[in-house]
């Protein structure tokens, strides 16, 4: 009997590697667009299973661009990393908060009772993104704007979500930011 071994502990590491570039973002290690679209699939089909509720919540930071002008990419790197393990500290275990880009994320809340439940899961997220971050010897101020679009309520589809959510999130912003809104499937922007 002949018997060969290797070590293929290297090339396992590699293609973890792989899958981690691949899903997550690299500043701030938050699933990117994606595994957003992944969970957004998993959660719709899981949705329409159980007839419940999610909430498709839309986060764009205001000031950000302001920061990073000032300060340079290493305190908006800094103040990026800081919100978003904030935000993703107040969401609950099931919700998945992913970043698109720039100051871009979305936020997917699974399994609602009821509009006041976002509501609540909406105001911790613009709690945390309010707080100020302490960079070197400058404290650092942003907030969020917010747009949600409810399953099943003003879509079925998460294409259609993500649109009604992020102009709803251009409505926030229109009016004052630091603040949200709910999609309007009525009359959309």
């Amino acid at each position: 009997y002949v018997g060969m071994f290797s070590d293929i502990s290297i090339q396992k590491m590699h293609e973890f590697e792989l899958q981690k570039i691949a899903h997550f973002d690299a500043l701030t290690e938050l699933p990117n667009r994606v595994l957003l679209a992944d969970r957004l699939t998993r959660t719709l089909a899981q949705a329409k299973r159980q007839s419940s509720m999610f909430a498709l919540i839309y986060i764009d930071l205001d000031g950000f661009k302001g920061i990073n002008d000032t300060y340079g990419h290493i305190a908006g790197d800094y103040l990026l990393k800081t919100v978003s393990k904030r935000m993703k500290d107040v969401l609950r275990d099931a919700d998945t908060l992913a970043r698109l880009g720039g100051d871009e994320f979305v936020a997917v809340a699974s399994t609602l009772a009821s509009e006041a439940e976002c509501i609540e899961i909406v105001g911790r997220l613009l709690l945390a993104a309010s707080q100020p971050v302490q960079w070197q010897e400058v404290q650092l101020n942003v907030s969020a704007s917010i747009g949600i679009a409810l399953y099943p309520t003003h879509g079925t589809e998460h294409e259609t979500l993500m649109r009604l959510a992020d102009q709803a999130m251009y409505q926030a912003k229109g009016n004052g930011k630091n603040t949200f809104f709910f999609a309007n499937t009525e009359n959309p922007v």
